[in-house]
């Protein structure tokens, strides 16, 4: 008997069985023989024709892999594209921010400071104000008393003049 683990279709054809003294019928072992080479050529040919198809199908699967590594490649450099994006766009909203808080503090230190300084100029004319009209009534009275003296003064001619007339 034969040990081989494959036989080719040709080996089962051809394959002489011993025979005995009361051997089996050598037309039917034959068509036997014939029937078994012939479904195992199609079962052959069956597993050929699956090898190149489980080959195809690998190396379709090998390429939908690398599509899915090229997928996930994009997919993680979009996501952290994206992640980038924003974490970019918050600092440059949180810098935009405190520089808005940074102008707005000088704006109002600056304002303070003018309000400081209105506030002191109107002290200022305030002041000023105050010592003009007691400058106004320092010579208003100094005034007054000038008119009294040249009013006196008049009279006091006028009475001289008076005095001095003859009289009939």
């Amino acid at each position: 008997m034969v040990t081989k683990k494959h036989l080719s279709p040709i080996e089962i054809q051809s394959h002489n069985f011993r025979t005995q003294l009361k051997g089996y019928d050598k037309d039917d072992v034959k068509l036997f023989l014939s029937a078994v080479a012939e479904s195992y050529q199609e079962l052959s040919l069956e597993n050929a024709s699956l090898r190149k198809e489980v080959e195809r199908l690998s190396a379709s699967l090998d390429e939908f892999k690398s599509r899915e590594n090229l997928l996930k490649d994009a997919l993680y450099l979009a996501q952290k594209t994206a992640d980038d994006l924003k974490s970019n766009a918050e600092k440059e909203a949180e810098t935009i921010l405190k520089e808005a808080e940074l102008k707005g503090e000088k704006q109002i230190k600056d304002a303070m400071v003018r309000a400081h300084l209105i506030e002191r100029q109107i002290m200022d004319i305030k002041i000023e104000r105050e010592n003009t009209i007691l400058a106004l009534k320092d010579f208003i009275a100094r005034l007054s008393t000038l008119l009294e003296a040249i009013e006196k003064s008049k009279e006091n001619e006028n009475i001289e003049t008076f005095a001095k007339e003859p009289n009939p």
